[in-house]
């Protein structure tokens, strides 16, 4: 009997329901799922509302700092996962000739050209040299896709819970930043974003290869061994889109599951109607429900960096890829596998899931404890019974999201938090911690030791879901000093600055310390640990220890308009956010004041600003 009604129901509604139509305009305008990035990409019909409301940024599709890092990777032999590379170690000689014309060092025929392979690979990345492939963006989709490409997720664990992204009342505001993660990869993802990305692999790729041939000729004729680069740029490519993709997909699904529980908490109390005339309490829960599963199906199928037609992968680009022979089937009733072809991949999830979700719903035995009658069809007892048919949708997905990209991944150490510890392993000087300056004196002495005691209580409280950061902890120190003693008055930055620069030269400068930015607290700082409020927690300011008002570029000073080189951030975002972002050299201040300047205060809250 279940399997005749099973039937019937896939025959029914193959095509979709009478409502399918309305609930998708619905979830649409309700905002809580992602767009698709398009709207964050601009081109030539970009209405002009768009194009006023929005900050845009060129974006260069592979992040400039992945060049430092690739080559910091060939000489410790580790992949940007925590991985060990399938190769032994570059030595520092060799990564040194990268950065010198092969008239300098390289045998015939090579040394006819005068090139420098480091800076022909930097121009691919996006110059004016090279500018085929740079694309406009808004600076939301830009400052989360940069601080995704190093693995650093959009919130802490304190900030979720400051912004009490838990509470029902925020359910919107939570939405969000998932939306904006998927978002990243619907972005890259694009058919000419995906293309242009991959261009740019293969172009560096080619020039490695040639740096490659020159080192070996050389080598060859002093008897020393042979080395591949241009295969490590394949592996560590792989490693890192792996490891990116399936971090931030991680991040996603757990924070669908934070938000879908209560959910399902309260709908399972909540009394099912007798007739499909559900409460206004019942539409919002059902609604919430239907887009958390949308935005969990948009990140099971597009998060992902697919690496056809790359050098070194052996798979030919699947864009124009024939569809599958049942392309045009309603349902998958088969498991489904990847694609790298995005519009199949996506088409292979939705089609599964839809068919997964009919069969857990007539033919599924675990029903939360349900007492199901002997012989009766399960479906039968699940037609008026809102909280069961959810978790039925729910575990169609868990098995649709396993078939695709397989087992949960767990991480251990975050890829920045790796990357810091290989830092503490060498003599590199680990820039980490602050100089701290009193940059008024509105306030008694006793006042500014109340400051000093709530603002390291307040900086300390950081990073409790990381693991392996004991030694970094230990680093993460402020040391204050007064500025009046050193003869600045109250408030002058550009004093400050300039003490600063003369500071850090001199051998009494504390190591492991930034030498980029330092801290200040003027009155407004101080205020706000001494008399905080519901709507602004306390924050410090940071300064850009180089800033240079004349030296700006004038086409980047429209990236970040009305920077003076000050931006205040919040004491909770200090070691875990603004901490990991200039570390892994991925934003500075200067990218960051764009999402503080609508601040009222220009005080930096995170990646979306505040909303």
């Amino acid at each position: 009997m279940a399997n005749l009604l099973l039937n019937l129901d896939l025959l029914l509604s193959q095509n979709g329901t009478a409502m399918t139509g309305q609930l998708r305009e619905n979830r649409i305008a309700r905002g809580n799922t992602p767009s698709g990035a398009l709207d964050h990409v601009l081109h030539p019909d970009t209405p002009q509302s768009e194009l006023d409301s929005k900050l845009w940024i060129v974006d260069r599709i592979l992040e400039p700092q992945t060049l430092p890092h690739f080559l910091e990777s060939t000489m410790f032999g580790t992949l940007s996962d925590g991985s060990p590379s399938s190769f032994t170690p570059l030595s520092e000689e060799i990564v040194m000739l990268i950065q010198q014309p092969l008239a300098s060092w390289a045998p015939p025929p090579f040394d006819a050209r005068h090139e420098i392979p480091m800076q022909q690979i930097a121009i691919r990345i996006g110059s004016h040299e090279d500018a085929d492939r740079l694309i406009p963006i808004s600076k939301e989709l830009h400052a989360m896709k940069s601080r995704l490409w190093e693995g650093i997720m959009p919130l802490s664990e304190r900030r979720w819970e400051e912004l009490g992204l838990d509470s029902a009342d925020n359910f919107h505001e939570a939405c969000q930043y998932i939306c904006a993660v998927t978002n990243v990869f619907h972005y890259l993802n694009l058919p000419p974003v995906k293309i242009a990305l991959r261009e740019t692999y293969n172009l560096i790729w080619g020039h490695l290869k040639d740096f490659e041939d020159a080192v070996n000729a050389k080598n060859r004729l002093e008897g020393q061994p042979e080395v591949q680069i241009a295969a490590r740029w394949h592996e560590y490519i792989r490693a890192h889109y792996k490891f990116i993709s399936a971090r931030s997909h991680k991040w996603v699904i757990d924070s669908l599951e934070r938000l879908r529980r209560p959910v399902l908490e309260e709908l399972a109390v909540t009394p099912s109607p007798a007739t499909n005339d559900f409460s206004s309490r019942q539409w919002t829960l059902t609604d919430r429900l239907h887009d958390l599963m949308e935005n969990g199906a948009q990140a099971d199928s597009g998060i992902f960096l697919p690496m056809d037609g790359y050098e070194g992968e052996g798979l030919a680009a699947q864009d124009d890829a024939p569809p599958r022979p049942d392309a045009a089937e309603p349902y998958r009733k088969l498991p489904i596998s990847f694609s790298a072809n995005t519009q199949a991949r996506t088409g292979d999830y939705y089609l599964r899931l839809k068919y997964l979700s009919r069969t857990e719903f007539w033919l599924g035995q675990e029903r939360g404890g349900m007492d199901v009658p002997p012989g009766l069809p399960t479906g039968f007892e699940l037609l008026s019974d809102v909280a069961q048919t959810a978790q039925c949708q729910v575990r169609a997905q868990e098995l649709t999201r396993r078939e695709l990209r397989g087992e949960p991944v767990t991480f251990g150490q975050e890829l920045w938090v790796t990357k810091a510890n290989e830092y503490l392993g060498t003599e590199t000087n680990f820039e980490w911690g602050y100089v701290a300056y009193r940059l008024s004196h509105d306030h008694t002495d006793e006042e500014w030791e109340a400051f000093k005691s709530k603002f390291e209580e307040d900086v300390q409280n950081w990073g409790r879901e990381l693991t392996g950061v004991e030694v970094i902890r230990e680093r993460s120190k402020v040391y204050w000093r007064d500025a009046r003693d050193l003869g600045i008055s109250d408030g002058d930055v550009d004093a400050l600055r300039t003490q600063f620069q003369s500071f850090r030269e001199s051998a009494d400068f504390p190591s492991s310390v930034h030498k980029d930015i330092l801290l200040a607290a003027d009155k407004g700082v101080i205020d706000s640990y001494l008399q905080p409020t519901p709507q602004q927690n306390g924050f410090v300011m940071a300064i850009d220890a180089d800033y240079d008002p004349n030296e700006i570029d004038g086409e980047r000073a429209d990236e970040s308009p009305g920077y003076k080189g000050v931006v205040r951030v919040l004491g909770s975002l200090l070691w875990d956010d603004l901490g990991p972002l200039v570390f892994m050299q991925t934003q500075h201040l200067f990218e960051l004041w764009p999402l503080a300047m609508k601040h009222p205060l220009g005080v930096y809250e995170g990646p979306l600003g505040r909303m």
